[in-house]
C-alpha cells in the first residue's frame, strides 16, 4: 500500500512537472507562430488620400489694364482704359495623376468688370461692361505629398467666354472670346486626409479685342490687356 502511494505520488509529480515544462514551450511556439502572421497596420496609417478633389472659395480679381484704341481706323494718341476689380466665388475640381502631379479645371460665378476711358478718351467716362466666364485648365506640381503643408506651382491655359455685354459710351459693343496662358502658385493646408484649406494665386495673361461706336457714331476698335491676377482662398476636400 505504501509503495503504491509512493508510486502514485511520483507519477503525479512527474505529470505536473511535465505540464509546467510544456507551458513555456507552448507559449513560445505560439509567439513564434504569431510572428509568422502578417501584421496589419491601423487603417489610419494605411489609407491614402483620395485622388479626386474639389475646392471652393472667395476670390479677388485684380486687373492690370492697358489698351490700344483706334477710331475711324486711325490710332488715338494717348488713349487707354482702366478696368474695375472684381470679387467673386470660384471652384475647381482636380485629379492627382501621381502623389505630386495633379490637374484641375476651375470655373466660377462670372465677374463683371467695367471699362472706363483713360488718357485722351477719359472724358467719355465708362465705355462699357461685360460678364465673362473664367474657366482655367492647369497642371501643377506639389512639392510635398505628406504632412499638413503642401505647396505647389503650375501653369496652364484660360479661356475668356464673353457672356453678356453692356453699352455705355461705346455703343454696339462687341468683345471677342480669347485664350490666355496662366501661371499659378499656392499652398494647401490639410487638417486630415480629406479636409483642408488653401490659398492660390493665378496670373492670367489675357487680352481681348473689342469694337463699337464711340458716342454711337465713330467706329472704334480696341485691344484691351486685362492681365487679371486671381487670388482666392477657401476649403478643399479629397475623395
Amino acid at each position: 500500500m505504501k509503495n503504491s502511494a509512493v508510486t502514485l505520488t511520483l507519477f503525479v509529480t512527474l505529470l505536473a512537472a511535465n505540464s509546467v515544462a510544456q507551458t513555456p514551450l507552448m507559449e513560445a511556439q505560439s509567439e513564434v507562430g504569431n510572428d509568422t502572421q502578417p501584421r496589419t497596420a491601423p487603417a489610419s496609417q494605411t489609407t491614402k488620400p483620395g485622388k479626386w478633389y474639389g475646392r471652393i472659395g472667395a476670390a479677388g480679381i485684380i486687373y492690370h489694364p492697358d489698351a490700344t484704341v483706334k477710331a475711324g481706323g486711325a490710332p488715338v494718341p494717348g488713349a487707354s482704359a482702366t478696368v474695375s476689380n472684381n470679387v467673386t466665388v470660384l471652384f475647381d475640381g482636380g485629379y492627382y495623376i501621381t502623389d505630386n502631379i495633379a490637374v484641375s479645371l476651375m470655373a466660377g460665378i462670372p465677374p463683371k468688370p467695367h471699362l472706363r476711358g483713360r488718357g485722351s478718351i477719359a472724358p467719355y467716362g465708362e465705355l462699357g461692361s461685360l460678364w465673362y466666364g473664367p474657366p482655367i485648365l492647369s497642371a501643377h506640381y506639389h512639392f510635398l505629398s505628406k504632412g499638413p503643408v503642401q505647396p505647389y506651382v503650375g501653369g496652364g491655359v484660360g479661356y475668356a467666354i464673353i457672356l453678356k455685354k453692356h453699352d455705355e459710351a461705346l455703343r454696339s459693343l462687341q468683345v471677342h472670346n480669347n485664350f490666355a496662358p496662366i501661371t499659378q502658385v499656392g499652398v494647401d493646408y490639410m487638417f486630415n486626409k480629406k479636409w483642408g484649406a488653401f490659398i492660390d494665386c493665378k496670373q492670367v495673361w489675357l487680352s481681348v479685342d473689342a469694337h463699337g461706336k464711340i458716342g454711337g457714331v465713330v467706329p472704334a476698335t480696341a485691344r484691351v490687356k486685362l492681365y487679371p491676377t486671381l487670388v482666392w482662398a477657401g476649403l478643399k476636400y479629397r475623395f
